[in-house]
């Protein structure tokens, strides 16, 4: 079965998933500019030719590509910027990283189950506090103007492993409720 055949099967959750997917990118696109960063032609339609790729072909390889390559866009285009921006492409980033995820759980015309949505609304929520709760950290460490640390450094590490520690107890624990 190709590409397109896999969208003509889709049912209109997946269509409005694959929707998602196409237009998470292109409204990254968009913020590098809004967030006063520097706007590369090239660079731009390479990352529209990934969302379509990507819109197409969700369960490939191609959606971590494009994450990263609009990640590493982001990070060439505004460098050392951290304001309002940053969370938005974030959370956009997220977006296309969940819809992808939804599309690749089954076969072409699978639908979500209502347990299936929720336990992801709950992880959603758990990734984009995550991404709010450091993205706040990093104001508060940017407007105290502190000088480079290595304990510092080492603290985050530790609370980063502490955070990564609870989110897998966590999901490991509903994942284990989820199995019959």
């Amino acid at each position: 079965m190709n590409a397109l055949d896999r969208v003509a099967l889709s049912t209109p959750q997946e269509r409005a998933l694959r929707a998602v997917a196409l237009a998470a990118p292109l409204v990254f696109v968009a913020l590098v500019p809004l967030a006063g960063g520097v706007f590369h032609p090239v660079f731009t339609a390479v990352a529209v030719a990934l969302a379509v790729l990507v819109a197409l072909l969700p369960e490939g390889g191609a959606a971590l590509g494009l994450v990263l390559y609009l990640g590493v866009l982001w990070m060439l285009s505004i460098p050392g910027h951290l304001d309002g921006w940053t969370l938005a492409a974030a959370v956009d980033l997220y977006l296309l990283h969940l819809a992808c995820t939804l599309l690749s759980l089954g076969p072409p015309g699978h639908r979500p189950d209502r347990t299936l949505l929720t336990l992801w609304w709950r992880r959603s929520v758990l990734c984009v506090g995550a991404a709010v709760l450091a993205w706040a950290a990093g104001r508060v460490v940017a407007f105290l103007d502190l000088p480079p640390s290595g304990a510092a450094v080492g603290l985050a590490l530790v609370l980063l492993l502490g955070w990564v520690t609870l989110l897998t107890v966590r999901l490991a624990r509903e994942r284990g409720a989820d199995v019959p």
